[in-house]
């Protein structure tokens, strides 16, 4: 039976299933949305329920109550919690969305630590070129970037949070295919090695899709890498 998208949140995550320029679209509206989730909250505290999938433990939860139903039918306990607030207050927890539906998706701790940062990063943020060019830093990520074919063009900027952080850090803009929380934790590995200490951020942008001011400001600066294309 095909998967019939009820809402918004579910439309986008059959457009992610099999686009992966759709994935960043998916994870921001997770994160915006209301989820379902099987256990009990109250003032101190929450009980998650979880299910064993593959030797591996995750706490459902559903992107409406029509899939949560079809899933734990009757009087099992549940609520309804922002994602960005469950995730927030559940940190290293993995989840699965929608299991025993026609569509689902497992969260690994990883990738919602990563999606969390994401949103975190693009808040408040100001954007400049920096004063001294990372050229270590640079020289390190084309090495891997050469290796990934899925990657074709890297931006560089720096950002700092308004009123909280001194000269800023690095942001990297990423026009890559692909398994991008993958591609930015192989980042994050470099970074360590190259600039030790140092906070990375990864952006991911589509030259194609709907951008926001700091997509957009990443994408007028001249990429630092850009893949070649060669002729047989």
């Amino acid at each position: 039976m095909a998967f019939e998208p009820e809402n918004e949140l579910e439309r986008a995550m059959l457009r992610a299933s099999t686009q992966e320029s759709a994935r960043p679209e998916f994870y921001r509206l997770l994160l915006d949305s209301e989820l379902v989730v099987l256990g009990e909250a109250g003032d101190t505290g929450m009980s998650i329920e979880t299910v064993a999938n593959a030797g591996k433990r995750f706490h459902p939860v559903f992107t409406s109550p029509r899939r949560c139903e079809g899933f734990a039918p009757g009087q099992m306990p549940r609520f309804r919690m922002l994602a960005r607030a469950l995730f927030e207050s559940t940190r290293g927890a993995a989840f699965v969305i929608n299991p025993g539906s026609e569509l689902t998706k497992t969260l690994a701790p990883e990738e919602i630590a990563w999606c969390l940062q994401r949103a975190h990063s693009q808040a408040g943020l100001i954007v400049a070129q920096p004063k001294v060019h990372p050229k270590r830093l640079v020289k390190a990520l084309c090495v891997l970037f050469t290796s990934r074919a899925l990657i074709s063009a890297a931006h560089l900027a720096y950002v700092a949070r308004e009123g909280i952080d001194g000269e800023g850090h690095p942001m990297i803009g990423l026009v890559a295919d692909g398994d991008v929380p993958r591609l930015a934790n192989e980042i994050f590995e470099v970074a360590r090695e190259a600039l030790p200490g140092t906070t990375i951020d990864v952006v991911w942008l589509n030259p194609d899709g709907p951008l926001n001011p700091l997509q957009k400001h990443l994408l007028s600066v001249a990429p630092f890498y850009k893949r070649t294309l060669r002729l047989n």
